[in-house]
C-alpha cells in the first residue's frame, strides 16, 4: 500500500497513480482517500469503507491498514465510476422532480412551505403540460410575510429533466379504486412503475447524472433495484416509503400502551407486508412488535374504509419531510445498499453520498425477522 497526497487530500492505494499524485511516507490528515478500480456493474463510486461486501473484495489490500495511525476515517473512490472529488456539493440544493399527481402535488406543496432553507430552486415536469402550469401558479402562491424563505418552484423540459443536484421519481400507474380487492397495492404497481421507471433511469445514465436518483413511488425498494439495473452506481438512488410507516406505528403504539416506541422503537425494510416494526431496540418484545407490525401495514385500509385514498400522510412523512431530512443530514427513514439490496431503516448522510447506519446488537428474533425480509428483497430480479 502507497500513500501519497493531491492537492490537501491524503490517499492510499495500491494502484500505480500518475505523477499528479506526490507520494508521502506517512498520513497525517483524520481523513484519507482509499483509490481502488472496480468496473462491476453494481460497485459503489463513492463511500465511506464500511460494509462488510466491500471488506470482502479489497480483505487483502486493506487488512491491518486502515488504521494506521488509528482514529482515521477513510473514504473509498472507484475510479472506474467517479474521480476524486475536489469538493463536495453542500445545500442549498437544485430539486426537480418528475410527477405531479396526488403524492407529486402534496409532497411538493410541504417542500415549499418548509424547504427554503435547505432548496435552492424546485424544478417540477409532467408529460401534461398544463398539470406543469397550474403548479407552477399554485405553488409560487403559497407564501406569507413572516416566514420563509421560499424555493422557487418553475417547469422544466424533458430536456432538462437532469439538471439538477436531486432528481425525485413520483410518477405511478393508476391506484386501484377506493372498495377494489386489491390488498397490497404497492405489488400491484410493480410491474407498471418498473416500465415508467426505467425510461427514466435509462435517461440519466445516457446523460451521466451525477446527482441522486430519489424514488418516491410504489414499490421503493424495489424500483430502486429497477433503477440500478441501468447503470447508476448504488450510492446515487435512494428510497423513501418507510417514513409513514414509522410515523404509523407511532399513531396506533400511542393508542396501544406502547408509546414508548418513538423513542425506542425502529420500522426496517419496505412498507408493504414484509414491513418490520420492533417495538424496542433496548427490550424488544416479540408479541408487541408483531401487533404493531399488523396495525401498522393494515393502517392505509383503515383510510379506504372510510372512502379515500390513503397518499397524505405518505407524501408528507415518507416523502416531503424525510427527503429534506435526508439533504440536510439528519435522520430519517430511508433506504440503503446493502450487498444488492435497497433496505429501508434509520440512517443519515453527509453530503448526500456518505451514510451513517446505526450499529445496534439485536435480538435473534428480531435478526431471524430481518434477515427474512432481506432474503425476499434479494429474491426479485430486474
Amino acid at each position: 500500500m502507497n500513500y501519497y497526497r493531491k492537492d490537501q487530500l491524503e490517499i492510499m492505494s495500491d494502484l500505480q497513480l500518475d505523477k499528479t499524485y506526490t507520494p508521502i511516507k506517512e498520513l497525517t490528515q483524520d481523513v484519507v482517500y482509499y483509490l481502488y478500480e472496480d468496473d462491476h456493474k453494481e460497485a459503489m463510486g463513492i463511500h465511506r469503507i464500511e460494509d462488510d461486501a466491500f471488506y470482502k473484495t479489497h480483505r487483502e489490500s486493506l487488512i491491518g491498514k486502515l488504521c494506521q495511525p488509528a482514529n482515521k476515517e477513510v473514504i473509498g473512490i472507484n475510479l472506474k465510476k467517479v474521480s476524486l472529488p475536489e469538493t463536495l456539493k453542500k445545500k442549498p440544493y437544485r430539486l426537480h422532480v418528475l410527477g405531479l399527481g396526488d403524492v407529486g402535488g402534496m409532497m411538493l406543496s410541504a417542500l415549499r412551505l418548509i424547504g427554503g432553507d435547505c432548496l435552492e430552486a424546485i424544478g417540477i415536469f409532467d408529460l401534461d403540460e398544463n398539470k406543469v402550469k397550474r403548479w407552477c401558479y399554485e405553488l409560487n402562491q403559497i407564501m406569507t410575510i413572516d416566514r420563509g424563505p421560499y424555493p422557487p418552484v418553475y417547469g422544466v423540459s424533458m430536456d432538462d429533466l437532469f439538471e439538477c443536484d436531486a432528481f425525485v421519481f413520483t410518477a405511478s400507474s393508476r391506484i386501484p379504486e377506493v372498495g377494489s380487492d386489491v390488498k397490497d397495492v404497492r405489488m400491484y404497481q410493480l410491474e407498471a412503475n418498473t416500465k415508467i421507471i426505467s425510461i427514466y433511469a435509462k435517461m440519466a445514465k445516457e446523460r451521466n447524472f451525477q446527482g441522486q436518483f430519489i424514488v418516491v413511488s410504489d414499490p421503493v425498494d424495489l424500483l430502486c433495484r429497477a433503477v440500478l439495473s441501468h447503470g447508476l452506481r448504488p450510492e446515487q438512488i435512494k428510497g423513501f416509503g418507510l417514513g409513514v410507516m414509522h410515523a404509523r406505528a407511532c399513531y396506533y403504539s400511542e393508542r396501544h400502551d406502547m408509546d414508548y416506541y418513538k423513542d425506542q422503537g425502529r420500522a426496517f425494510g419496505p412498507h408493504g407486508k414484509h414491513l418490520i416494526i420492533a417495538d424496542s431496540i433496548d427490550n424488544y418484545n416479540q408479541k408487541k412488535s408483531l401487533f404493531l407490525t399488523d396495525k401498522t401495514v393494515k393502517a392505509n385500509l383503515d383510510v379506504r374504509a372510510v372512502g379515500y385514498k390513503p397518499f397524505i400522510a405518505p407524501a408528507l412523512s415518507s416523502a416531503a419531510m424525510s427527503i429534506l431530512a435526508y439533504l440536510e443530514g439528519k435522520p430519517h427513514y430511508s433506504t440503503v445498499y446493502v450487498d444488492g439490496v435497497y433496505f429501508g431503516c434509520k440512517n443519515r448522510v453527509d453530503n448526500l453520498v456518505y451514510v451513517h447506519t446505526e450499529k445496534n446488537d439485536l435480538p435473534e428474533q428480531l435478526l431471524e425477522r430481518l434477515t427474512a425480509t432481506y432474503e425476499e428483497l434479494k429474491s426479485f430480479e430486474f
